[in-house]
């Protein structure tokens, strides 16, 4: 027979979509997870940082300075220190994703679950015990396209993938206050001044990564082609986050009410390098579909490494706000936050075949904008929406891979809200964020058009339930 297969490198430019198949699996053990159906996703550890739980989607993906006291932000360890008490938090995402290069379109729905973890923390304690498993990157995909070739004839090609990271946090916060007097009419008022939250925690990453090509060649005479290729990741690192408040200005009136202040945050999260351990296994062959099977006849190259040692990039975000409180309960934010993460310095240590030919390692950079507010007044409004929190946000994404010399990016709008669970005579609520953007490398590329729904809940317990107070009575 003859063999006149070629090994399968494609290129964005020539690939008619199709996505047949929109599956996910999140990690509880170490095996990968399946959140996202991009054809973007489909380079080195998939697409890097689009899972976000709720409160934090909804402002663009901040995590520096914009939090609050009803969910951590799971890549800013300093954030538990805000919230009032113990705190659970878990979330969903339902996911539009909507395809066009050229003529040929697709679209496909699928969700995935996202974020979840516990912060241990008394009610007005300076400490908090943080423990979350979140997705890192994610992967999956199923391309094909039907092409005629000179002297083979019609052959059907198809380019599948799956799997994805996951990081898992173990760690510990704490924050310091400082206090000052302030004029109240002819008495004066002791008020928190000052506050500094730090948090260190661990950043464990792990999941795998697989790709496959085929090439079904139509006429039996020719043998069809395939490659395979896996990879094992796992990594060990750490978190330390830092955030900074500062009254800037309190107001109080002569009975000694508060009318309104305003405070200055800055702060920054900062992952070092790290060690990269990698199980890679590429395979090239021939085979023969039987049935709609392709069944292996040859192999044309095979390749194994199962200890293959790189580095993880080093990883700084840097953001500020500002938050102005009323004494009627409304309270306004507004927030900027710069990312980046240098994988182009680590670029050369990464083994070839995790990027496809015309494919090549960038820095990955992102900016995110944010606005939350309430509007005050809770007992004159609705006695559910009067009190929710509503936001919306902005962001742009550099990932780190630029096919041709065009690097892969997403420009996002978002927004969302969070609501009480009044029945819960607690502090629990529900959190909805959702995300509007589009994907791509340059024009007449692919372009992705996604629409992305973030559920989530943060439980706490009832007041009568408390954890960690001390009985006053046996």
């Amino acid at each position: 027979m003859n063999n006149n297969s070629r090994p399968m490198k494609p290129l964005f430019g020539r690939l008619t979509i199709a996505v047949v198949f929109a599956g996910c699996m999140f990690p509880f053990t170490s095996s990968a997870q399946q959140s996202e159906i991009s054809p973007y996703s489909r380079h080195g550890f998939g697409l890097l940082g689009q899972l976000h739980t709720p409160a934090f989607a909804g402002i663009g993906g901040m995590e520096t300075t914009l939090l609050n006291s009803y969910q951590f932000q799971p890549n800013n360890p300093a954030s538990a220190t805000y919230l009032n008490q113990t705190t659970f938090q878990g979330s969903a995402i339902g996911n539009l994703l909507k395809m066009k290069q050229g003529d040929a379109a697709a679209s496909a729905t699928f969700g995935s679950p996202g974020p979840f973890g516990m912060v241990i923390k008394r009610k007005g304690g300076l400490n908090a015990l943080i423990m979350n498993l979140s997705p890192y990157s994610n992967s999956g995909f199923v391309m094909s396209r039907s092409e005629t070739y000179e002297g083979i004839g019609l052959a059907n090609e198809q380019y599948t993938g799956e799997g994805g990271l996951s990081a898992l946090n173990i760690g510990w916060a704490r924050v310091f206050k400082g206090t000052k007097l302030v004029q109240a009419g002819n008495d004066s008022v002791r008020i928190q001044s000052n506050s500094l939250h730090l948090g260190l925690q661990t950043h464990y990453v792990f999941g795998q990564i697989s790709r496959t090509s085929t090439m079904d060649i139509i006429d039996p005479t020719f043998l069809d082609h395939r490659v395979r290729f896996s990879a094992q990741h796992r990594s060990l690192s750490a978190n330390f986050g830092m955030v900074y408040e500062h009254l800037l200005n309190a107001r109080y009136n002569q009975l000694g009410d508060f009318e309104q202040s305003l405070s200055l945050r800055i702060g920054g999260v900062y992952t070092p390098s790290s060690k990269l351990q990698s199980s890679l296994v590429s395979i090239d062959e021939t085979t023969q579909t039987l049935g709609g099977i392709p069944v292996p006849l040859d192999t044309a190259f095979y390749s194994e490494r199962i200890d293959h040692r790189a580095h993880m990039p080093r990883t700084i975000s840097l953001g500020t706000s500002l938050h102005f409180d009323r004494g009627d309960g409304m309270r306004v934010s507004a927030g900027l936050e710069y990312k980046t993460s240098a994988w182009d310095n680590v670029a050369f240590e990464f083994a070839p075949e995790m990027l496809s030919d015309g494919v090549e390692w960038k820095a990955s950079e992102s900016m995110h904008l944010g606005l939350q507010f309430n509007l005050g007044n809770p007992e004159q409004r609705n006695s559910t929406w009067g009190k929710a929190i509503y936001r919306i946000g902005l962001i742009r994404q550099l990932q780190p891979y630029a096919v041709r010399g065009h690097h892969v990016q997403n420009l996002s709008m978002t927004g969302g809200f969070t609501l009480p669970l009044v029945g819960s005579r607690s502090l629990s609520r529900l959190h909805f964020g959702t995300e509007l953007g589009q994907r791509s490398t340059h024009e007449d590329a692919l372009e992705e058009t996604f629409v992305r729904f973030h559920f989530g809940v943060s439980l706490m317990p009832f007041f009568k339930n408390n954890w960690l107070i001390p009985r006053l009575y046996d």
